[in-house]
């Protein structure tokens, strides 16, 4: 453990392998209403979530869309300021630091290990600029290198994502969809971070563009020991890139665990439910599975349901679901849930 000083009080230990914590994390949006914009509720995007990410692995986070899985990754890199919980990162030097809290001119220098890589690589670049000021900006803003040295760095960096170095001087609207969201990987790395949120960065691509652009970013992790928090709505392709995964309902955590684990045997039934919805090759029709019907859509945030938020769409509550609220809790190693009857259900996964 490290017993490093943070940022104000002294952070919490956390284990050695482990690069970023949350803990307790909210993020409430609050509702105005009346000529003197009163308070009258919020929207809770995001309600405790709790999850640790280690050094070096890809943590995949699922769920519909509204689950809240954009705004963990933003809340975690303060793009978003927090309602309440922690955020625990370990810097290069390995002291741990609170940035729940931080100001904004302590959150600076924190930037340049945490990066961001967007969902659309259309609207994630100015279209007035060229490569070299794209890529280049993060360490202008930084004040890393001279204008050569940018420069070089910029012309190593598109080498590194499969770019050819002469495209320093073009702008965004002469590439492909697949060739700007690489644009977009090769300025996240510019700074040579440790942690990247890569929010839904391949679902705007063609399949087999997405599927090069998601063997380029296992390459880079290998190479520079990223670790990655990867938001998809993609079952096939989070099972591909995961170690762990992570799913998500109305701003809660549900169930998290190891990839392998989540495929042959889901605990929750709303991962279940997932797992149906993923196509299995089966021209024959010889492979029966059972279809989880889920009725309804995901409720409203700023009115969520009572006791178990999933209740009123999932096919094995009972009266106790309705009224008792679920604990995110450890049922075997590695494996957390929460259902008040996990052990007790069947449930289907996709490897089965």
């Amino acid at each position: 453990m490290s017993d490093a000083p943070a940022h104000g009080p002294a952070a919490p230990a956390m284990p050695d392998d482990t690069l970023i914590s949350v803990r307790g994390l909210k993020k409430y949006f609050p509702i105005h209403a009346g000529w003197n914009r009163r308070h009258v509720g919020d929207v809770k995007a995001i309600d405790g979530v709790t999850l640790d990410i280690k050094k070096g692995e890809t943590f995949g986070l699922v769920g519909e869309s509204g689950s809240g899985k954009s705004t963990v990754a933003r809340l975690m890199l303060r793009a978003y300021p927090v309602t309440d919980g922690q955020i625990l990162f370990r810097r290069a030097d390995n002291s741990i630091v609170d940035i729940s809290h931080m100001r904004e001119s302590e959150l600076r220098a924190m930037r340049r290990e945490m990066q961001m890589i967007f969902q659309d690589p259309y609207s994630s670049l100015n279209p007035r600029m060229t490569l070299l000021e794209l890529i280049g900006e993060p360490l202008v803003i930084h004040g890393v290198g001279t204008q050569a040295e940018i420069r070089d760095r910029v012309a190593e960096l598109l080498s590194v994502v499969g770019l050819r170095p002469e495209y320093l001087q073009r702008y965004p609207h002469a590439f492909s969809g697949g060739q700007r969201q690489r644009i977009g990987i090769a300025r996240a790395l510019a700074l040579n971070p440790s942690f990247i949120a890569a929010d839904e960065a391949v679902s705007a691509l063609d399949v087999s563009v997405a599927a090069q652009n998601i063997n380029l970013l296992q390459d880079l992790q290998e190479k520079f020991g990223l670790t990655y928090l990867f938001i998809t709505h993609d079952l096939g392709m989070v099972e591909h890139i995961s170690d762990r995964i992570g799913v998500m309902y109305l701003g809660r955590l549900v169930e998290t665990a190891p990839t392998d684990d989540i495929f042959t045997k889901p605990l929750h039934p709303y991962t279940e439910a997932l797992m149906a919805a993923v196509p299995q090759p089966d021209p024959k029709g010889n492979r029966a599975r059972k279809r989880v019907p889920l009725k309804g859509e995901i409720a409203n945030a700023a009115n969520p349901p009572s006791g178990c938020t999933f209740h009123p769409r999932c096919p094995y509550a009972e009266a106790k679901c309705s009224t008792d609220e679920p604990e995110l809790r450890m049922v075997t190693p590695n494996r957390q849930v929460r259902c008040h009857f996990a052990e007790k259900l069947d449930l289907i996964g996709v490897r089965q």
